[in-house]
This record gives structure tokens, sequence and C-alpha cells, in this order.
């Protein structure tokens, strides 16, 4: 059932068994899971249905930090959450992601890769993917395009699934809505969570509307899935009865925080005679829509102190109608409304996109003329290639989300995000491209040139919007906001979803490790709660 807490008759106490405070991926996710085992769900959603300026409001704050990114823009504060921005890669994290490591402080996860497998084969079907096999030798007798012949002790070929992508809001509104075990309130922000007095349990959260109604919401646990800027702004928001926030005993809410540096550098040559259409172009087989790219190996990258990262081969064609230069603000806005219309619904944000897209329409009618003839140009083998990747950052507790002065309409304070982008990381990006141009190199298939100096230029690493690790996860209370089953060390009934758990980013996009820690979370809660 979905209801609106705006309406004159919402009531002012709102009880369940599990409260989950928001509707994206992970909120999402956990609700459907708890509800399907027989438990009553209050789902919180601060917006409504679609986009509304007063309410995207309430994310907005400061970079103080590395430039290249955004805290307003990036999120989506209604039903579905940020899912409406998300773009589908898919992959899971590797099992060195989740292992300590010299490089990136010794940090790592307290669970291992063989505790999610299960989950993430189940995420699968949550995000319209194909079958769980992400390695390639499960897909090498299927696809037909052959992988590059590159030392397999050093480079390998590395698989994604692409979702539509899935957007929560349109795929599971119909199911929230007929759920009698879910009650679901939009417009319902949180503004407030108190502990039981003389306990270590939640015992309630405040939450109003904009126009001032408000409720409190009681259960018998609790779960934050606010994504990974927000959900450590309302912990540190939460001082009336802690005075440095709920969570934080030892400063590390909002610490820690780490994105996907987003690059496109380091140029690949290759021979005219080598086919690398596999690295080129998607391949749809066994109901699953596949992009591969290289990666080196867990071994050679944990023996070269190394983040994890997979690189992506993008075409650099003759033709220009094979360039993909116009993709700015401008055309992607354009798509997006597109894309909307053509699954019969109203583009989020219709009128921002539609000065976007008129302020730059050379790019628009450039991008429309290339897609429409690409599809009757004759078809251009690429031998020269960028690589693009997602990659990997090492922890760092000194990139942080934290409060400033400026409050919203609730009095909240809001957030400054100060992202750390280091040498190091983009020294370690470096590293992982020479060693990939030297398999190319004696393979005898081609040469590199390297794109990243030895004195790195740091503004050419961009955000992915990945907001990771400010709720980190870690067995030590000193080192980790919350345990190995998303629990806050110091609160008993209180638990974190989503990718504020993280306490490596790996370079995979984290949606289906954000929906596979939810599932699992929730099979634990219906245990449990």
């Amino acid at each position: 059932m979905i209801s609106d807490l705006r309406t004159g008759g919402a009531p002012a106490e709102i009880e369940g068994e599990v409260c989950v405070v928001g509707t994206g991926p992970a909120g999402m996710t956990i609700a459907l899971e708890l509800a399907r085992k027989g438990r009553r769900v209050v789902l919180l959603e601060g917006g409504g249905d679609a986009y509304e300026d007063d309410t995207q409001d309430l994310y907005r704050g400061e970079v103080v930090g590395h430039r290249n990114i955004d805290v307003a823009n990036s999120r989506l504060r209604q039903f579905g959450g940020t899912s409406g921005h998300w773009t589908g890669l898919c992959a899971p994290l590797d099992a060195l992601d989740f292992e300590p490591r010299e490089g990136l402080g010794g940090f790592g996860w307290p669970i291992r890769r063989a505790d999610l497998d299960p989950f993430y084969a189940r995420a699968q079907g949550y995000l319209d993917l194909g079958p769980y096999r992400y390695d390639w030798e499960d897909w090498r007798r299927i696809v037909p395009l052959p992988a590059l012949p590159l030392d397999p002790s050093r480079v390998i070929t590395d698989v994604f699934q692409q979702s539509p992508p899935t957007r929560f809001a349109e795929k599971y509104h119909g199911a929230v809505e007929a759920e009698p075990r879910i009650d679901c309130w939009l417009h319902a922000n949180l503004t407030d969570v108190r502990l039981a007095e003389g306990s270590n349990a939640v015992s309630s959260l405040s939450v109003s509307t904009l126009e001032g109604h408000v409720a409190t919401v009681r259960a018998k646990t609790f779960v934050l899935a606010c994504g990974g800027i927000e959900n450590a702004r309302i912990l540190l928001n939460a001082r009336a009865q802690r005075p440095a926030g709920i969570g934080n005993e030892h400063g590390l809410v909002g610490r820690y925080y780490t994105d996907h540096m987003t690059i496109e550098a380091t140029t690949v040559l290759l021979a005219d005679s080598v086919d690398a259409r596999l690295y080129s172009e998607s391949q749809i087989y066994d109901g699953a829509e596949l992009q591969f790219g290289l990666r080196l190996t867990p071994e050679l990258t944990k023996r070269e102190r190394l983040t994890t990262n997979s690189a992506f081969l993008v075409p650099q064609h003759a033709n220009e109608i094979y360039s993909t230069d116009y993709r700015n603000h401008g055309w992607i806005a354009f798509s997006s409304m597109v894309k909307a219309f053509s699954r019969g619904h109203m583009p989020d944000r219709l009128a921002e996109h539609y000065c976007d897209a008129v302020d730059d329409l050379g790019s628009v009618a450039t991008g429309v003329f290339r897609q429409v003839a690409r599809r009757v140009a004759p078809p251009e083998a690429a031998h020269v290639f960028k690589l693009r990747q997602d990659a990997e950052q090492a922890p760092n507790p000194d990139s942080r989300v934290y409060l400033i002065d400026a409050k919203d309409r609730f009095g909240q304070n809001r957030i400054a995000l100060d992202w750390r982008v280091s040498a190091d990381d983009l020294l370690r990006l470096r590293r992982t491209h020479e060693l990939i141009g030297q398999a190319i190199g004696a393979a005898g298939l081609g040469r590199v040139q390297l794109g990243i100096a030895e004195t790195p230029d740091l503004d050419m690493a961009f955000s992915g919007y990945h907001h990771m690790g400010t709720t980190r996860m870690h067995s030590d209370p000193r080192r980790g906001v919350v345990d190995a089953n998303c629990r806050v060390h110091s609160v008993e009934n209180l638990y974190i979803g989503g990718s504020s758990v993280f306490t490596t980013g790996g370079c995979a996009n984290p949606t289906l490790t954000i929906v596979a820690l939810a599932i699992r979370l929730a099979e634990r809660l219906a245990a449990t709660a």
C-alpha cells in the first residue's frame, strides 16, 4: 500500500515490525523481501512519485574537495531513488576486493565474496539481468568472438552485464502498492532518530512533510537505506541524545568516502589483423547483454599493490559518424526524454531536460544524425581505442562527508562533500595501464601510449557518482560504523542498507552489490526482527 503523508487523513502514529527509510534499490529490495516473508514493513520515502524541485532541494550541499563531482543532481529524492539515474552496468565485486590488501591500508571486508554469492544470484532478477555468470570461461563457448590472446597469468577478459537499466519506481510501484504487508508513505522526510531512554536501541523516528504534517514511526527494527551521502547525514544530524551523532562514537560516520574515478585515458593501437570486436561492442547471448573489458589478474594486482580496475576499449573511428564526442549534457538530456517517452512515461525533470537540450541543439542534432547514419554506413572495424574505466580508490579517512552550518527547511544541517583524489590513486591506474600495455606488446598485438603522466593531472578524474564508504563495514567498531550484518555497532536495532557500508569500492558499479547486501540483510531481519 502506498499513501501520502501530505493527505489530511495521515495518522500521527505509524507502526510496523521493521521500518525501512528510502525506496531506492536497497530500501525497496529489503521491504519486498521482508514482506514476502510475512513481516509488516513501514517504508518511508522523503519525495513523491516523481521529481519535485522543493524536495530535491533537501539534497543540496557544498563541494569542498575535488571539484569534478556533485552532491544534489547526482541523487534523486523520489520513489525509486537514484535508480532513476542509473546507467545499468553490473558485475559483482571480485573476491580480492573483500580481502585485506597492502596499498589499501590493509582494509578488508569482514565478509567474503562467497558469503554474497547466493544473494548476488538472487539480485540478478531484481535488476533484469541474465544468469549469474561473470567469468569469461562461462561465456567463451557461447560468444563466438575471440578474446585477445594475452598472457592469462597477467591480463584476463572481464565480464559485465547490462541492465535495461531497471527503474525501481517503474518496475516495483505496482508490487509495493499491492502488498498488504508494506505500508509505504511518500513525502515522509526523516527529521530525527530517537533512542529509548537508558538503552542503546532506537524507539522511534520523527518524520515530516514540507508543509509541516508530522508523524512518529515505531518499529522493532529500523533500516536506513538513503544512499552513501544521506545515510551519513542522517546519523550526524541525530545529536539530541548523542552529541557526536548516532554511530559516531569513534568519529567514523562520513569518513572514508570513496567513489569511482571515471577516466578515459591511455591509447591502445592494435594491429590491423587483430579482432577486438568482443571489447568494442555489447553482445547479447543467453538472455544477457554483455560487455567485456581487460583486467589484471588478482594475483598480479595484489603483488603490485594496486587497486582494482577494469578497462573498457572505446573505439576511436576514422569516420566521425562513429565518434561519441556529442555526448554532453544536452545530448544526455535529449536521450533521457526520448527513452522515457518510448516507455510511455513522462520524463522526470522535463523542463530542465528540455532547456538543456535546447541550449545545445548542435550536439543534439549531431547525435541524431550520427545515430541514423550508423544504421546505413558500412561497418568500420576499429584498431585505435581509449581505455575507459571507473577505477577504484584506496580508502582515505580524510575523504569525507561532514555537516556545515547551513540548514534545510527542517532545520537539519546540510553537508559538505570533501572528495579526495590523490596522485597515488592515479599512479596506481597508470601502472595498471602500463602492465596491460606490456601484455599487449608481448603478445605482438600492438602498443599502448600511456595517458596518465608520472606527475598526474588530478582533474582528469571525474566522479562516477557512486557514493560509498561513509558508514563502512568492519568487525572492529574503532574501524567501522556497522558490523558484518550491517548493524550499527553501538545501536541494537539500527541497520544500514546501501553502498555507504562498503569497506572498499572495487571497480564494479555498486548497484548489484547493493541489492545482494539488501537481500542478505532482509534474510537476517526476517529471522530475528
